[in-house]
């Protein structure tokens, strides 16, 4: 299980450090998670299927803590990518919750487009429901 998380996690990480510096916090780890998890091609699409099949099976103890571990790597990784576009507006603390809040959004939004069976695309998709929750977030605390 830990592969395709932690090859998503790694791709929408990789888009996020190819944002200009200088691009709005807010909008550049919107457009890294749509670019992440809306699927180019059918091959995509299934790889994106068969990674929230593994999140239903999730359930499981064993696999949840291949996911959360998974999650809380991503989180880690994510801390100097976040501190290098914010530019120096966020402090340490920030930064770490604004990461701490991305990666939460993703897993969140995988989960639950994995217990819906929602599709790889459209209203319920993991896009859809982890660019949602960013935005959520970004009222409340990033600008």
């Amino acid at each position: 299980m830990s592969p395709p998380l932690a090859d998503g996690a790694d791709r929408w990480r990789t888009l996020l450090e190819a944002t200009e510096p200088g691009t709005a916090l807010p909008r550049a780890l919107e457009s890294a998670v749509e670019q992440a998890l809306l699927p180019p091609d059918e091959e995509a699409t299934q790889a994106l299927l068969r990674t929230c099949g593994l999140l239903r099976a999730a359930a499981e103890d064993a696999l949840r803590a291949v996911w959360y571990r998974v999650d809380h790597e991503s989180e880690e990784r994510l801390v100097p990518v976040i501190a290098r576009l914010s530019g120096g507006r966020l402090d340490d603390l920030e930064v770490r919750v604004t990461a701490a809040a991305a990666t939460d959004a993703i897993r969140i939004a995988l989960g639950t487009g994995a217990g819906a069976e929602a599709g790889a695309e459209g209203p319920g998709s993991p896009a859809d429901l982890a660019v949602r929750c960013l935005r959520r977030f970004g009222r409340t605390a990033v600008s």
